[in-house]
């Protein structure tokens, strides 16, 4: 009879251990739809900013070429501009995914960096911030300031600012600080969607 209830006691540990470890394995499956469906990055809700255009024609920093706002835009239906400075640590922290988000879109939408803080006499941070988007693997056109720009970057008071533009130069909306890259890919993927 003893040796029965050791049996029956032992079915019954390995039973609870094997329940244990379904729900377990249950509670685990949850946790990772819950953490697949949190990855999953939502749009970004764009806020209205203090430009309704982003007019310019000013110098590239890296070439020194002219760029012309009229032309630029018509190039695609959307033009992702960003606003940063090289005195700016989470400008700089969000540039890498700026240049891959670039390169994943550039057959989609435009990219443009603006860098404040340098500017079109070429005598002011243009050797730090060429170092800044090498370091950072970017590849689209940033420009710098001039008087055709300061009308509207007067009003861009945080950086990093980032705003989208039209075809035809009209500020969409945008949003300040630094974002993620799965959470700009969702706002541009939505901005085409509606912008076709």
């Amino acid at each position: 009879m003893k040796k029965l209830f050791k049996i029956l006691i032992v079915c019954a540990v390995a039973l609870s251990l094997f329940a244990c470890n379904k729900k377990t394995n249950d509670v685990s499956k949850e946790n990772n739809t819950k953490e697949v469906q949190e990855t999953k990055a939502s749009a970004i809700d764009l806020e209205s900013m203090p430009i309704e255009r982003f007019d310019f024609q000013t110098l590239e920093i890296e070439d020194g070429n002219i760029v012309k706002s009229e032309d630029f835009y018509k190039e695609k239906p959307l033009t992702l501009v960003n606003v940063w400075g090289t005195f700016c640590g989470p400008c700089k922290e969000e540039m890498p995914d700026l240049a891959d988000l670039g390169e994943e879109y550039k057959d989609k939408i435009n990219f443009l960096g603006v860098v404040v803080d340098t500017n079109a006499s070429m005598d002011t941070n243009v050797e730090e911030a060429t170092e800044i988007i090498k370091n950072a693997g970017v590849t689209y056109t940033n420009i710098m300031p001039n008087p055709t720009t300061e009308d509207s970057l007067v009003h861009i008071t945080a950086m990093p600012t980032t705003f989208f533009v039209n075809s035809e130069g009209q500020v969409l909306g945008g949003f300040v600080g630094k974002k993620d890259k799965a959470s700009i890919a969702a706002t541009i993927d939505k901005l085409l969607e509606e912008n076709k």
